[in-house]
């Protein structure tokens, strides 16, 4: 082996790392993308069963029993912020590929840059690990906003039902997304 092959090896450790960690990282927010999928298909089907009546026929939403009526309420809330949620993730998915395609594309960039002993190569190789550095970043600032979205739709749930049968026997109204609830006692 060279001295130039090693060099161009040596040079290449840092971006193979960080393509190493975009790809962990994308197929760790791919799992919890498709388990955010999979959670809002299994409530939409859930919300198509309810209105479904025991012939096949599409219910009005009075005519669906008070139970089924609170649960479509909780659907209905829910869902959009899962799907919120969802698109986060995707946009972090998206991000970090486009990280590790520029990182990729600086591992050629050095070893073009080494074998032509190149400055300029070198310059563009080292920009390209920069911006995939700075992309991974970016990436991972997305799943963070979509890891903060995240509680927000178990913790209507939570809430919404907490106290739901002293609420009803007082009649006041459900939660609506965003409020707590707070009873003396």
């Amino acid at each position: 082996m060279s001295l130039t092959a090693v060099n161009a090896i040596s040079a290449m450790v840092a971006p193979v790392v960080l393509l190493t960690t975009g790809s962990l990282l994308s197929n760790g927010l791919l799992s919890v993308y498709a388990a955010v999928n999979d959670r809002m298909r299994e409530m939409t089907r859930e919300r198509i069963d309810i209105l479904t009546g025991p012939g096949g026929e599409l219910l009005d939403r009075q005519a669906v029993r008070p139970s089924g009526r609170e649960r479509l309420a909780e659907i209905d809330a829910q869902l959009p912020l899962m799907l919120r949620r969802h698109r986060l993730t995707r946009a972090a998915v998206l991000t970090i590929y486009s990280a590790i395609a520029v990182l990729g594309l600086s591992i050629i960039s050095i070893a073009v840059a080494v074998g032509e002993h190149s400055e300029g190569i070198g310059r563009v190789a080292l920009g390209l690990v920069l911006a995939g550095t700075v992309i991974t970043i970016f990436g991972l600032a997305i799943a963070a906003m979509s890891l903060a979205k995240s509680a927000d739709a178990i913790t209507y749930a939570v809430e919404r039902t907490r106290f739901q049968g002293q609420l009803c026997a007082r009649g006041s109204p459900l939660l609506q997304p965003g409020e707590q609830v707070h009873l003396a006692g």
